[in-house]
């Protein structure tokens, strides 16, 4: 197909497709003359997974570059490969200045949460997880308000949350091709979430209004 077919199909302007051919976050298509390239369905799917990155995931276009080339390395398995997209999505925390004692609390409950989930619960993380940072962050927020988070509380959030986390990866599972599995990871990661939190606020509404009756 032409460039302008590709925008098409993809609903992308033609000159966001000449701005990402620019950026190498499109790979170039097969030229016929000096100043016509074709373009086929690989070109579409990286499109759609570029497109991803940077409105719902949220990246600028130096991060979707690190995607992608993470995507196309071999030395990288498929884990590691889903792992760099997912890294790189939003929230991103800013943790306190060293030699702090903002820093020393904030290394504290780390480490507690690591090890719960690292050691006790046998969760498969990495030291650098920036959920980590952020999930450490809400702790420390919640507890500077008064509602201390205790180990069992969160050994329960994670025990309700690791199926949900199985049942994602399944479906991500299902996309064998590199570019689709990174999209869906995206996808799931930041469309999800909003589902989730919608879901307990309702659920909260439906258990507050059995207790009045």
């Amino acid at each position: 197909m032409q460039l302008s077919e590709l925008s098409e199909r993809s609903g992308v302007s033609v000159a966001s497709v000449k701005y990402y051919l620019r950026e190498g976050l499109l790979q170039p298509g097969a030229a016929v003359s000096a100043r016509r390239s074709e373009y086929d369905e690989d070109h579409l799917r990286r499109l759609r997974l570029v497109r991803a990155l940077l409105t719902v995931g949220g990246m600028s276009v130096a991060q979707a570059r690190d995607v992608l080339a993470a995507a196309q390395d071999p030395a990288f398995d498929r884990h590691s490969r889903l792992g760099v997209a997912q890294y790189l999505l939003p929230p991103r925390v800013t943790t306190p200045p060293a030699g702090t004692p903002e820093a020393a609390a904030w290394q504290e409950r780390r480490a507690e949460v690591l090890a719960l989930l690292r050691d006790e619960l046998g969760w498969r993380i990495h030291d650098g997880a920036p959920a980590l940072d952020a999930l450490t962050e809400a702790l420390l927020t919640l507890n500077s308000l008064g509602y201390a988070t205790t180990e069992g509380t969160l050994r329960d959030y994670a025990n309700a949350l690791h199926p949900i986390a199985e049942a994602e990866l399944d479906v991500i599972d299902e996309h064998p091709a590199i570019d689709e599995a990174i999209e869906a990871v995206v996808a799931y990661t930041v469309l999800y979430e909003p589902v989730l939190l919608s879901l307990r606020r309702l659920a909260h509404e439906d258990v507050s209004a059995r207790r009045r009756r």
